[in-house]
């Protein structure tokens, strides 16, 4: 069976969100720096309960740094995810493969 990655609602909203974050961290100039690695937003898959997921960027451009703490990336997208801005995923095997998709496409390479 030939799976629909790509295709669907969660995937155009959670795509937008990131490269939304991506586009205004260039624009503004505040990429930050994760050894050699230049970083706009170092997505991560992030759970708050066994059935959900959340691709969402570690890290912070109002510090320059990669945060670390699950809860406090979490605690930062709150809003978003409450609102339907940011969609869930079943598991983090789920949400890689569309954030493998989505950094190739949204910053260039793999």
């Amino acid at each position: 069976m030939i799976e629909n990655i790509g295709k669907n609602e969660r995937f155009s909203k959670n795509k937008i969100f990131l490269q939304n974050f991506h586009n205004e961290v260039l624009n503004k100039g505040v990429q930050g720096k994760e050894g050699e690695k230049v970083v706009t937003m170092k997505i991560v898959s992030v759970g708050d309960a066994p059935d959900r997921h959340y691709l969402l960027p570690a890290f912070d451009p109002q510090t320059g740094e990669v945060i670390v703490d699950n809860d406090k990336i979490l605690d930062k997208y709150r809003s978003l995810i409450e609102s339907g801005e940011i969609q869930s995923y079943k598991n983090p095997i789920e949400a890689e493969k569309d954030r493998v998709i989505m950094y190739k496409e949204i910053i260039g390479v793999e």
